[in-house]
């Protein structure tokens, strides 16, 4: 009998565990396996994330159109039992709750509708396995995984410890060290009548504060569009479509908060998806432009191990890019391409870098988005910045697939992993009716901008004194809405802390994640090839890209890892 763990039960857990058995169904001799899962969240499949307990108000920051794309599980045969098939996310949205995909306009559910989806297809396979005797679910926190004897002792948080053959590490999301801003911050309201939540998405604390308390938004990101509406909407207060327009009239309650003050570094808004198909369509490459931006990707990676920056990316990316700026039906571009080339690949490499066929950052806050908006709904002329980054949401699937594994230099590849990083103000951007309650609030003095780019904060004994120029505004309230990266060297989970210290771990370089090899098993630089500890998912960012995407999780590298554990025992 050969023993498995798999730590941590996420999606990247569920499909781990789907595609381990699809693997060893595939084998006319089947080894006799238990498998041992442990999560410490409630709602196993989903996770933290998808929690089942978030408020509706939390949306999915991608489309149904683009959750096509969420396959569902085939039926798995063994020779005395059989595991059932599991729907799509779509197929399963229109049976469960009579979605369907809309040619017009793209819908966002909230995110405890993918978390049930999750948790349902979890239940599926982990019902008939458990029936089998051939999984054990253990809802604890693991707190040390050690390697002695070739084997792999497990701890969990009760002390209890089991000894496994193969260990997989699917953990997710993970705490990290506090930033020196946060740190002191907390520090402070120790001694203080001023309330922090450093991560309300753990907390439902947020629904007692007072309407008339002004709340410090840390962070102008996704994260801050979910709390924002935490704060109005799920108080009661509502938004209205207008008639003859596309702006949204804002409805307090009497409980809905009536002063945010939301900053971050830059203060720059996030820029809204196009609205639907019909929108979307001008900004899709051709099947032909996708097959040339593979292969040239493709031959430069051949000889990866001499490229020494990302040229060839922006070589490859650009030009169809540019060709799809032209030709959008809504441009007024009258430069040729070759200088429009030019100005793409100067903004690609630096996003402060002015120029008429940019969207200026220094306008106003409302007119920009206001702008942003009206390209999202097909309204107004486009601008490059726009376009460059609508284009490169539709690469991603194939650079992650592409970039993930390769032979770069870790340098060069961290430099392809921070262009991803500074494209998702555009290609990760909220659903554009996110940007149109937010614009409400604006114009409603809910949420005032006064201060967001890197304003002055100051500790006050009952308060924030949050400053910029000669305004001011004190908050007694603040939510920190940044959420940190995952990079291996500040997380500070006992889990992660004790593989660390066993040399069990290595990052990629200093600011990225796990360094493992294709089939996920971690990769060491003391090549004990005895040691076959695997990690899949957000925390291996640096051997991989697209860590955060939801279909990432279902993404064909776990096939890998199954395939090779499967071949192993």
């Amino acid at each position: 009998m050969k023993k498995i763990a798999i730590i941590g039960c996420g999606p990247r857990g569920l499909h781990s565990l789907e595609c381990l058995l699809l693997s060893l169904s595939r084998k006319r001799d089947q080894p006799q396996i238990n498998i041992s899962i442990y999560e410490k969240e409630p709602y196993l499949g989903s996770g933290q994330v998808w929690s089942l307990d978030q408020p509706d108000s939390n949306w999915l920051n991608i489309a149904d159109r683009a959750l096509a794309n969420l396959k569902g599980r085939e039926k798995i045969d063994f020779s005395s039992f059989q595991i059932p098939a599991f729907p799509s996310f779509i197929r399963w949205m229109e049976d469960v709750y009579d979605h369907y995909l809309d040619e017009e306009v793209d819908a966002f559910p909230s995110r405890n509708k993918m978390g049930r989806y999750l948790n349902e297809r979890f239940k599926s396979i982990a019902e008939v396995l458990i029936k089998q005797d051939i999984l054990a679910i253990n809802v604890t926190l693991v707190t040390q995984v050690k390697f002695l004897n070739h084997k792999f002792l497990v701890t969990d948080t009760s002390g209890q410890e089991c000894e496994f053959d193969e260990c997989l590490l699917t953990i997710g999301h993970q705490s990290t060290e506090d930033d020196s801003q946060i740190a002191s911050w907390k520090v402070d309201c120790e001694k203080s009548s001023k309330i922090l939540y450093d991560n309300p998405y753990e907390s439902k604390l947020i629904h007692q504060i007072d309407p008339d308390v002004t709340v410090g938004l840390r962070g102008f990101g996704l994260a801050m569009i979910d709390i924002m509406r935490q704060l109005t909407i799920e108080k009661g207060a509502r938004f209205k479509k207008t008639h003859n327009s596309w702006k949204l009239n804002y409805l307090p309650s009497e409980t809905s908060i009536q002063k945010i003050i939301p900053f971050s570094i830059d203060g720059l808004p996030l820029v809204p998806k196009p609205l639907g198909k019909k929108v979307d369509v001008f900004f899709k490459p051709s099947e032909l432009q996708m097959e040339e931006f593979k292969n040239k990707i493709g031959n430069s990676l051949i000889e990866a191990s001499s490229l020494n920056n990302i040229e060839f990316l922006l070589d490859a990316f650009v030009p169809i890019a540019v060709n799809k700026f032209i030709e959008h039906p809504f441009s007024k571009v009258q430069e040729d391409q070759v200088t429009v080339e030019i100005v793409a690949k100067e903004w690609l490499n630096d996003m402060s870098y002015e120029h008429d066929l940019i969207l200026n950052t220094k306008i106003d806050t409302k007119s920009y988005i206001t702008q942003t908006i009206e390209m999202s709904l097909g309204l107004s002329a486009v601008t490059l910045d726009y376009v460059l980054g609508q284009v490169w949401r539709h690469f991603q699937p194939t650079m992650y697939d592409l970039f993930s594994h390769c032979d770069l230099h870790d340098l060069v590849m961290a430099q392809v992993i921070a262009l991803d990083e500074s494209t998702k103000r555009y290609s990760y951007g909220p659903p554009v009716e996110s940007m149109m309650q937010l614009l409400s609030l604006i114009e409603n003095n809910i949420i005032n901008t006064d201060f967001l780019a890197n304003p002055n904060i100051t500790c006050k004994e009952d308060y924030w004194l949050v400053s910029k120029g000669e305004n001011s505004v004190q908050c007694a309230v603040m939510i920190n809405t940044v959420l940190n990266p995952p990079q291996l060297s500040e997380i500070n989970s006992d889990l992660v802390k004790s593989l660390l210290e066993d040399d069990l771990l290595e990052p990629v370089t200093s600011d990225l994640g796990i360094a493992t090899k294709e089939n996920g098993t971690i990769q060491l630089s003391h090549k004990n090839d005895d040691i076959q500890l695997a990690a899949l998912g957000r925390n291996c960012k640096g051997s991989v890209m697209g860590v955060d995407a939801i279909l990432e999780c279902f993404g064909d590298r776990i096939h890998k890892w199954s395939n090779d554990i499967v071949n192993r025992l």
